[in-house]
């Protein structure tokens, strides 16, 4: 099979190692003009589908950790995990240079779960909580389907190196897979050392698209 250099549309480079999507007749796309083709090849309207990476054959992914990663349950949280992924989350606030406050995130989690407007997903081990992750649920107008933006992602110091955070993506993996989503996507800073922890659990640089925010004054009249 010929590995070509870029995508046959946004020609965006794809090395060895960066994940990317043909067609039968080896028609090349990266993973964002993937998702915008609606998984379809627009030459042959063959069906798009990972290209093999070079080299080895990679072992199967693991069912059981290894000795030195923590044996750790991971669930979905309910309404009444509040109190447990609370102090979890002010932590997680707090790394991104945020006053502690337990009360107010014990609130936003309250409402996030009670109005079922995000997903949290605890990692626990021996009934106690190592780390969380957060999911958003929203809708991709390009590919017509539901995907979910995974937005926080926390372990304890005292649980990091340990595989919890490896855990906690590949069990969002598995919740969007099983709810149907078309993807998960998430932001990072760009000297973020997790980005290696993304790109070994197969998430893939979005090369093509910048990332805007416009911040809004609150409305002073607002009860």
């Amino acid at each position: 099979m010929e590995f070509r250099p870029d995508c046959g549309r946004c020609h965006a480079t794809l090395s060895g190692d960066r994940s990317a999507y043909i067609c039968a007749q080896e028609c090349t796309f990266c993973a964002t003009c993937y998702r915008q083709l609606k998984y379809v090849c627009p030459n042959c309207s063959g069906e798009l589908v990972r290209r093999p990476r070079p080299g080895p054959v990679p072992s199967p992914r693991r069912s059981v950790p290894p000795p030195h990663e923590a044996r750790v349950a991971i669930r979905r949280a309910t309404i009444e995990d509040v109190g447990t992924v609370a102090p979890l989350f002010d932590a997680y606030r707090q790394f991104y240079e945020q006053s502690t406050d337990l009360s107010a995130a014990r609130a936003f989690l309250r409402d996030r779960l009670s109005r079922e407007e995000s997903v949290v997903l605890v990692a626990e081990q021996a009934g106690r909580p190592l780390g969380f992750s957060q999911l958003y649920p929203l809708f991709s107008s390009v590919s017509l389907g539901p995907i979910y933006v995974l937005n926080d992602l926390f372990v304890d110091p005292s649980a990091r190196r340990q595989g919890v955070a490896a855990q906690l993506l590949e069990a969002a993996r598995k919740f969007g897979e099983g709810t149907g989503a078309h993807y998960l996507e998430l932001s990072t800073a760009v000297d973020n050392p997790a980005q290696r922890l993304y790109e070994a659990g197969d998430w893939t640089l979005d090369r093509e698209f910048l990332h805007y925010e416009l911040l809004l004054r609150a409305n002073s009249n607002a009860g």
